[in-house]
């Protein structure tokens, strides 16, 4: 049996630490993945960041709820209940009505401003898990989409400690590189991307572009459409990936609270529909039929929303 890169990343984003793990045993190479996950996961040696003992306590519930979700398999609700629970308890709440999304907003990024650090939570993908970083700068960016140039604010951070749950569970080799809030900001980490290449350019910029935008104009559409939507703007533009085998590798129908997974099986779909041909087939396509392709599917989604 050879390991496939493929497997192991899609098993984490589905966030199955139990089965990563499990996958991982097979392969005495590699060991440097395994070893991490076994000391976190299975025998709760919990990370300690260079960050005030305060802060740590409260990061330290989420990795407790991390390995309850993604190991354990505890029930989600029960294991949110858990978090939300620790984080009153540790901040002193005795209200029960205050939520666990009000208490990050309010009292935790309190906290962590007290501190001269930022953080967002709420959840990505289905699951809490919160951003925190040191610095940020904002830029002004031209960016050019289906439907013409528009401008946006990009904010660029950086320093960060925590990049919610992927990064966590897949020690750093997967994560959330940016996103957009309601206000049409886009936010990036900054060290991830080189700013001129394609990765930037058109799957982080253009990508949340899009999601600004098509919030702008329709505040209620589905994740999944978001993504759907902004993926197909990747293809369009993008000349030097081949973006369609990582759609490919991520489609899974079954991640109901994961936009992307189910953004790329739509994606795959259509372009199975629209070329009438196997999913085999689209692994050989031309780059530039790729683009024509998903540009048809982008003016039928728009059509479709309007």
């Amino acid at each position: 049996m050879v390991f496939q890169d493929s497997v192991y990343y899609s098993t984490l984003m589905r966030g199955d630490v139990s089965a990563v793990m499990t996958y991982l045993m097979q392969f005495p190479e590699q060991s440097y993945r395994l070893v991490p996950l076994q000391q976190i996961f299975a025998k709760e040696q919990y990370i300690s960041y260079d960050i005030p003992p305060k802060l740590n306590s409260l990061i330290l519930a989420y990795q407790q709820y991390y390995r309850n979700v993604f190991y354990l398999h505890m029930d989600i609700k029960l294991a949110t209940q858990q978090l939300r629970n620790t984080l009153a308890q540790f901040l002193d709440i005795h209200d029960e009505c205050v939520d666990l999304d009000t208490m990050e907003e309010n009292q935790i990024a309190s906290v962590f401003s007290h501190y001269g650090l930022y953080f967002m939570g709420g959840k990505t993908d289905g699951y809490y898990g919160p951003y925190i970083w040191k610095t940020s700068e904002d830029k002004h960016y031209s960016v050019e989409l289906p439907d013409g140039m528009q401008s946006y604010t990009v904010r660029m951070m950086s320093g960060f400690i925590t990049k919610s749950w992927l990064d966590y569970v897949s020690n750093g080799e997967i994560s959330t590189g940016g996103w957009t809030d309601r206000d049409g900001v886009i936010s990036c980490d900054s060290s991830a991307y080189d700013l001129e290449g394609e990765e930037f350019q058109i799957s982080l910029l253009k990508h949340e572009a899009q999601h600004a935008i098509d919030l702008f104009r329709w505040p209620n559409m589905q994740s999944n459409q978001l993504e759907y939507r902004a993926k197909l703007v990747e293809l369009i533009y993008s000349t030097k990936r081949n973006l369609l085998k990582r759609f490919l590798s991520e489609a899974d129908p079954h991640q109901v609270d994961n936009g992307h997974a189910i953004a790329s099986y739509k994606i795959i779909s259509a372009f199975k529909n629209y070329m009438d041909c196997h999913e085999k087939a689209l692994e050989s396509l031309p780059i530039s039929q790729i683009q024509k392709t998903a540009l048809c599917l982008f003016q039928s989604s728009r059509s479709n929303e309007d």
